[in-house]
């Protein structure tokens, strides 16, 4: 079967729906399948290559409005549709998403639809712009697909709040590739060399885009309270992103740049030896689908502190402790109590890998995606 993957980014911009297209695409080739990428070229790379032996086909972008790369040059991706067998489009949010259910009503080809999660900006206008997009174009990006995959059951009704048939939206979660993560944190030098640098440290870690979306202003104002009650304490911030320079100056203000470190552009061994050093992992975010974040840091047993919202909430409300979003004072407080109480940190890091290794890998999803290949 011939599989085309059509994503607004792509590696090496490395975020939750890059890994996941990147990760099925090498799972589906494993399964005997040609998988190829349409994606924008946002870094001026080259405009085709081979990446993990995927082809990847980039089209010049000429803007990124609200992180939606918009590319004239997709244009030219209409001929190059005519010899799949079926389009697997990402995000409803996206442009080249746009594209190619337009492209469709002439090339009438099956369209698979993964919908990354309910999107919010935390800025009035933009959630507003938001509302009304979903309302007018995310609905015909809707309609057009023939199958869609939400994240989790609190993403199908929303999908169905836009009346869209129920049959049509099938539940397919997130994953990790268990075996890779294995293999980068196989080399103990990086991590033996992480651990002796922070041993007289308690890690709290956040991994992801330093974006208003992900709650990172409400991380750092719960800093001070934890750090008053916690001195040895350091909160790791792995990532990029536009909010990065306010973040560093907010730390600035409220005086705990001494109990923050920001890395961005590690490898994935030094990254998850991170994870594996860290005593909590923290994902304060306003809006998610099924985040990889969280998976990772549950398979190397880091308990997790997360916003109670669509999405997450569906998935670890039992794994994890969960707060509401833009809440700084609980977040502190939830930190302080898993530092306080030891058996609670080991039952969610016990209970939370097996949890993932069970339901959460991509050997099963991807197994589960072809079927609904097949059967359309």
């Amino acid at each position: 079967m011939k599989i085309l993957q059509v994503c607004p980014y792509f590696y090496p911009y490395l975020a939750g729906q890059e890994r996941y297209v990147l990760q099925l695409s090498k799972k589906l080739s494993k399964h005997g399948d040609h998988v190829e990428v349409f994606t924008t070229n946002h870094l001026a790379l080259p405009r085709f290559e081979l990446i993990e032996k995927i082809p990847v086909h980039r089209f010049n972008m000429i803007s990124a409005p609200l992180n939606n790369p918009i590319s004239i040059d997709f244009l030219n991706a209409f001929n190059k549709m005519k010899s799949f067998d079926v389009i697997h489009i990402h995000n409803e949010h996206s442009f080249v998403s746009l594209m190619t259910c337009l492209y469709n009503t002439v090339l009438k080809k099956p369209i698979v639809l993964t919908c990354h999660g309910q999107l919010k900006f935390g800025s009035s206008f933009k959630d507003l712009f938001e509302k009304l997009y979903s309302k007018t174009i995310g609905r015909f990006i809707f309609n057009s697909a023939t199958k869609i995959i939400a994240l989790s059951e609190d993403d199908k009704n929303y999908i169905a709040g836009f009346g869209i048939n129920d049959d049509k939206i099938l539940i397919l979660p997130n994953a990790i590739d268990v075996d890779y993560l294995e293999t980068c944190v196989s080399n103990s030098e990086i991590y033996n060399e992480l651990r002796s640098k922070f041993v007289d440290k308690k890690l709290v870690l956040y991994v992801g885009r330093i974006i208003p979306r992900k709650g990172i202003e409400y991380l750092i104002k719960s800093i001070g309270i934890v750090v008053k009650k916690n001195k040895n304490v350091l909160f790791v911030l792995i990532g990029d992103g536009e909010y990065k320079k306010t973040a560093e100056q907010l730390c600035e203000e409220t005086g705990v740049s001494d109990h923050v470190l920001f890395l961005s552009g590690l490898s994935d061994e030094s990254l998850f030896s991170y994870y594996k050093l860290s005593d909590i992992f923290i994902l304060p975010s306003l809006s998610e689908g099924l985040p990889t974040t969280i998976l990772e840091a549950m398979y190397f047993n880091t308990p997790v502190i997360s916003t109670d919202i669509p999405g997450i909430r569906s998935h670890f409300k039992e794994m994890a402790i969960l707060i509401p979003p833009k809440n700084e004072h609980e977040l502190a407080e939830k930190i302080i109590k898993l530092f306080d109480e030891n058996e609670l940190a080991s039952t969610l890091s016990i209970n939370g890998k097996k949890y993932v290794f069970n339901n959460y890998t991509w050997n099963k999803v991807s197994e589960s995606c072809l079927k609904i290949y097949n059967s359309i």
